[in-house]
């Protein structure tokens, strides 16, 4: 008798039914979602070459910080 009371809970969570999963979408700033600009500038002096890489270093920096976003959203709790 005692082992039937050891072993009833585990015939009632067997007959019990099966969990719905729901996926929860996280929140994602519109922002995030927006391709960072790259410069097409024709270089034609070695001034002009510092401007194009410094907005490509800016560009980096811009997806970056994106990345750092997405990854703080959907970091698991």
């Amino acid at each position: 008798m005692n082992r039937f009371h050891l072993v009833w809970p585990i015939f009632l969570t067997a007959c019990a039914t099966t969990p719905q999963i729901e996926y929860v979408r996280p929140d994602i700033p519109a922002e995030t979602l927006t391709p960072c600009p790259i410069s097409e500038r024709k270089v034609e002096t070695v001034k002009e070459l510092a401007v194009l890489a410094t907005e490509h270093l800016r560009a980096a920096e811009c997806a970056k910080g994106k990345i750092e976003t997405l990854a703080e959203v959907l970091r698991p709790r």
